[in-house]
This record gives structure tokens, sequence and C-alpha cells, in this order.
């Protein structure tokens, strides 16, 4: 049976500051659904785990619906492993229906035929109420970790296992940007579905960890997101005459104090964001990353300069937090 719960719009809904791989676009986020079924296939992957499931409908047809969970490696933070369900398991999922009348659902929750409650989109299943955890992990590890953290030298990971993106900001877009973003169709257009990765300034606007690597006169920024690695130059202070533009753009950064200030040029990603806002051939971006006294947290702040996207400087905030132990792991992005 198909039950529909409908529930306060500003509890779910997905804003531009926080919407990742258009979850807003795809699924009507303020409408809440369950349904329940058998198991017909089960992809355990990158950028979403997805699955199929076949349920019996009011009038006693048969139909399958796709279902969309959240990373496989955010899962395997929280313990839920590949091994947690199969084909021919009995299960239900709560979670977001498809706004193109697709039998498609981002299921926050997964009921097993136990009765035992899986958050499957950790961010949507805490915002139900749910609790989520981190995974215990080798207390060998978070030694390690520990005695190798030097400054911003670490793994960062965002606030609380659920993957808070960016929290606030202000992006005055202009009209030209929103309305080529009423263009965007996320069924085709999403660089996700052909696993092309995001570049500047939305690769830092993800719920994955991150690792900030010494190596001298320049920094290796390792984004477990894509698998994306910024280098970010310190030796310079203008880019290379005749470099050439690309999705990560070109990166040099300074130290004033415990801040690192990270300027970046020559991007040629097409879009600013993962809802198909467009950004220009000449954009520009500015972060800063302070490290907090006691060195558990990272503030972030960007500034965006792009004259074909905002009608002035736009500003995203957020933060990240060191939780020893936590390590960027490999994200192998496959294609459905």
């Amino acid at each position: 049976m198909l039950y529909f719960h409908f529930i306060v719009l500003s509890t779910l809904l997905v804003g531009s500051v926080n919407a990742h791989h258009g979850a807003a676009q795809s699924y009507d986020v303020d409408t809440l659904v369950t349904i329940e079924g058998v198991v017909l296939s089960v992809s355990w992957r990158n950028p979403h785990v997805t699955m199929e499931l076949q349920r019996t409908d009011e009038v006693g047809d048969s139909e399958v619906w796709e279902i969309e969970a959240s990373t496989a490696n955010r899962l395997e933070r929280i313990g839920i492993s590949r091994d947690a369900v199969s084909v021919g398991s009995r299960v239900s999922f709560t979670g977001a229906p498809s706004r193109h009348g697709l039998n498609a659902l981002a299921a926050w929750i997964m009921t097993l035929e136990s009765g035992a409650e899986l958050p499957i989109w950790p961010q949507r299943a805490r915002r139900m109420g749910r609790i989520v955890n981190r995974a215990p992990v080798d207390t060998e590890i978070v030694e390690a970790s520990t005695a190798n953290a030097n400054g911003i030298f670490r793994v960062w990971s965002r606030p609380d296992i659920s993957g808070q993106l960016l929290e606030g900001g202000y992006l005055p877009f202009t009209e030209e940007a929103l309305l080529a973003r009423e263009d965007w169709d996320p069924l085709v257009d999403d660089l996700v579905l052909r696993c092309i990765a995001r570049g500047m300034p939305s690769i830092m606007n993800n719920p994955q960890p991150m690792e900030f690597v010494d190596h001298g006169n320049f920094i290796v920024l390792r984004l477990e997101e894509w698998d994306a690695e910024r280098i970010i130059h310190l030796d310079q202070d203008t880019p290379p005459v005749n470099q050439t533009a690309s999705g990560l753009g070109y990166s040099i950064g300074r130290w004033e104090g415990n801040i690192l200030v990270v300027s970046t040029t020559h991007i040629n990603d097409p879009y600013f964001d993962d809802i198909g806002t467009p950004q220009g051939d000449f954009s520009s971006v500015e972060e800063r990353f302070t490290l907090s006294e006691d060195e558990r947290r990272l503030d972030y702040e960007s500034i965006h300069i792009d004259l074909d996207t905002f009608t002035e400087p736009a500003r995203q905030t957020g933060y990240w937090d060191w939780v020893p132990g936590e390590e960027v792991k490999r994200y192998n992005c496959t294609v459905n």
C-alpha cells in the first residue's frame, strides 16, 4: 500500500544553498511517502546507493520502483554495509516521491521485515527524529590520526554524520541566471548522471570529508567526493601566463596567521551549483579557511565574483569538524 503523509514544508524543503545532487529538483521533498515490497536489485555505489523494489499497487497490479539512498561511503560511516539488504528481502521505504511522475523514491529510511529501521539518507532521517551515529573507529587508527594531525593538515568532516552542507550565505543571482536555471532538466543535464566531477566552487559544497596535505610550496586538498584533488600554490602571486582553464581552476594560497586564504581563477565549470545555475567564463573565488584555537574546527567563507551570475559579490559560509580516525575514502563514482 502507498501512504502519503503531508509534513511542514520548512522542515524538509532544501534550498539552493543546501541542495546536493539536485534532490529537491528531482524529488518532492515536502511530501513523505511509504512504499513496501520485495527488493529486486541492489547497487551499492557512489554517488548514491540504488535499489529496485517490486510492489503491488492499489488495484493489484505489480510495479517496479527505483529507490535512491545516500552514498555508499556515508552509509558505511554509520555502520550500514552492503549486506544490510539483499535481493528478495521484504522491506519498506519512507522518503520523497519523484517530482516527475516516475516510480522513483528518495528514501530516507529503510524498514526491514524485522522492524529495524535503517537511516539510509542520514541527514533526512535525522530531521525526522531518528538517531544517527558514527560507527566506532579502531583505537589504533584514532591514535595515529591524532599523532599525525598538524594544524590545518588533517582530515576534516562536515558537522555531524548526517552530512550538513554549506549552511549560510548571500547569493544575489542575476535575473538571467535564474531564468537559465529554469531550463535545466535534472533528468538530462545533471552531470552526476554521467559521473562527471563537479568543479569550483560547487565541489566545496558537499557532505564528504576532505584532507589538507602539506607539500611545502604547495598544498593538496583531497576531496573524497569525486576523488578530486585541488592544488593550492603557495610560491606564486599570479597564475602562469597563458594558464589554461579547468573545472577546478588555478588556486594560489597565502597564510594570514591561522587563516589559509585561497584565490582561484581560470575556472571553466559551466555550473555554479548542482541545480543548474550557470557560471560565467570569468568567475573567481576567494576562500578563507580559519582554524580554531583548539584545532578542532575549520570555519569556511567563500566570496564569489561573477558578473554573469551575480549582481554583486556572493558569499557562502560553513565549517568542518575534526573527527580523529576519520579518513578520505575512495569515491569511485559508478554510472548505474
